[in-house]
């Protein structure tokens, strides 16, 4: 510090009013009486007045400007300012707006006062002071911020009702798409093709016979839901699908909880990565079991139309070939019948009437048995023929028949054996029995041009068994059903037309049957000979030791 400043006096004296009107805000000072006593320069800037135009005054008559009601307005507002302010005490006044524009200042202005009181000994008497802040600027800004901010509500409110109507229209879509969707039993679901997730809507998992809580993934749709024998199928299509990038479409079954069988039908497509790998499956399943039952039921009811049609043509042919088989059967002893007649009346030779006889008798005996045929298949065609069920010797009856078969196979140079002898009871008609035998014995000669027929009848089991073995012509594999229909005869490969009605083994079967049995026929092929079985029930008084044990 230098010398000059040392020899200052430690007080200086200070000019209050020259920083008073230096202070940047405008100010005024007020007595007791609320009369000005002083106003900086700030405040004569900003209201365009002068001291002598308001120093002394009361604050309640300077800047008197606008309209009667807005003085009273500002009277108002000054004297809540300024009215009851203790000592010490500072107040802030509220805002108002005044208009100016009679004073030269800019009109529609917005003040605001903070009033403060100063006491002794601060000061010499008791004064106010008033800091008048012209708050237009900052009133317009806020103002202008609140209509920025009222914009952007409205533009958020706005924008939040375009998307709560955006989402009540996506809402109302969803929901008749799902109601459609319901209505067409087509369910949505996606499967990743990773975890083997699948996600399914409600629609889809009813399809499947799923609650909407059950979860569904992978493995539990093809081992639990989807019908074993179509599982394959499934997987087929959609690994081919996504091998070459393209939709699939299957149909298969599932089975639900309660064991019943839906048909559904699923198709879809799958969703890759940039390297080409697929990443899951998309798509859709719609129930076609109402539409699959009708197809099956055309199927069927086609098949049974085709089938009906192939009966039909059989029934046609084996008629046309009854016919012809008739015809020709009858007319051959007929023949002979109506040629040895002819010769009895016109040879007077006693030599030849013996010989006669026997080939009159001999015809006539073939022609009884031709026309019983008919007359029993007629019978049993419409359920008239009836049957006497008696206790039979079954082993008997069959070698009974056998010795009358004798003669005839032996005349071809054929053997024929009997063999298991013991007893062999049933409750039977003999007669029907006997044409049963007649019929497989007949048959087995006539189509056998040499070796051996073996007959034989066991017990085994609570039944009688009776076959006949023969070395004949056989019988093709896709021929051993049919030989038991009407009309049809058995015939091996190379063999002419056998002579006969066709009527022996469907007689057979159906007297078989009658007796409550089952006859079948087995052949290795053609030339391979033929076996027929008949099995029939025991009389349940046969005793235990006539039964063979296996």
């Amino acid at each position: 510090m230098n010398d000059a400043a040392r020899q200052l006096p430690s007080t200086v004296p200070f000019d209050t009013g020259r920083l008073f009107d230096a202070l940047p805000d405008a100010y005024l000072i007020l007595d007791a009486g609320f009369h000005v006593v002083h106003a900086n320069i700030k405040y004569r800037e900003m209201t365009g007045r002068t001291l002598a135009e308001v120093v002394g005054k009361s604050v309640y008559a300077i800047n008197q400007a606008g309209s009667d009601a807005q003085r009273a307005a500002r009277h108002d507002w000054i004297d809540a300012t300024l009215r009851g302010l203790g000592p010490g005490e500072e107040r802030l006044s509220s805002l108002i707006r005044y208009d100016m524009s009679a004073t030269g200042a800019a009109a529609e202005r917005y003040w605001q006062v903070r009033a403060s009181r100063m006491e002794p000994p601060l000061v010499e008497e008791s004064l106010y002071l008033l800091n008048v802040m012209d708050v237009t600027s900052q009133v317009a800004q806020s103002e202008q911020n609140r209509r920025e901010h009222a914009k952007l509500r409205s533009q958020a409110r706005l924008r939040q009702v375009l998307v709560q109507e955006a989402n009540e229209e996506l809402r109302q879509n969803q929901a008749r798409l799902d109601e459609v969707l319901a209505f067409a039993r087509v369910g949505a679901w996606e499967l990743d093709l990773a975890t083997g997730f699948m996600v399914c809507t409600e629609q889809c998992k009813a399809n499947m016979g799923l609650q909407p809580a059950d979860t569904l993934d992978e493995a539990r749709l093809f081992s639990e839901l989807i019908h074993a024998d179509d599982r394959e199928r499934v997987r087929a299509a959609i690994d081919a699908g996504i091998d070459n990038r393209a939709h699939f479409e299957v149909e298969y079954r599932v089975t639900w909880a309660d064991g019943s069988v839906r048909w559904l039908m699923s198709r879809g497509a799958g969703r890759y990565l940039g390297d080409g790998t697929a990443q899951s499956l998309i798509g859709f399943t719609i129930d076609i079991t109402a539409r699959k039952n009708s197809e099956l039921r055309s199927q069927a009811f086609a098949a049974e139309q085709q089938r009906a049609r192939e009966h039909s043509d059989r029934a046609v042919r084996a008629m046309d070939h009854f016919v012809a088989a008739v015809s020709h059967e009858l007319r051959s002893p007929l023949h002979a019948i109506l040629w040895w007649t002819t010769l009895l009346q016109r040879a007077k030779d006693i030599a030849h009437v013996e010989r006669a006889t026997e080939v009159i008798e001999r015809n006539t005996y073939q022609l009884a048995r031709m026309v019983d045929d008919l007359l029993d298949s007629g019978a049993i065609a419409t359920g008239k023929l009836s049957v006497d069920l008696q206790r039979l010797d079954l082993t008997a009856l069959a070698s009974s028949v056998v010795e009358d078969i004798r003669v005839g196979a032996e005349s071809k140079g054929l053997v024929l054996r009997m063999h298991a002898l013991k007893p062999a009871m049933i409750m039977g008609d003999e007669s029907r029995m006997r044409q049963v035998v007649w019929n497989l014995l007949t048959n087995a000669v006539k189509f056998c041009e040499r070796g051996a027929i073996e007959v034989s009848v066991s017990t085994a089991d609570g039944h009688a068994e009776l076959t006949v073995r023969d070395t004949g012509v056989g019988i093709a594999s896709d021929s051993l059903e049919r030989i038991f229909e009407r009309f049809e005869q058995a015939r091996g490969e190379g063999v002419g037309r056998a002579t006969g009605l066709g009527l022996g083994l469907w007689m057979v079967r159906n007297l078989v049957q009658m007796h409550g049995g089952t006859v079948t026929a087995h052949s290795n092929g053609p030339g391979q000979g033929a076996l027929f079985r008949v099995v029939l029930p025991l009389d349940r008084g046969t005793p235990d030791d006539v039964i063979d044990r296996p």
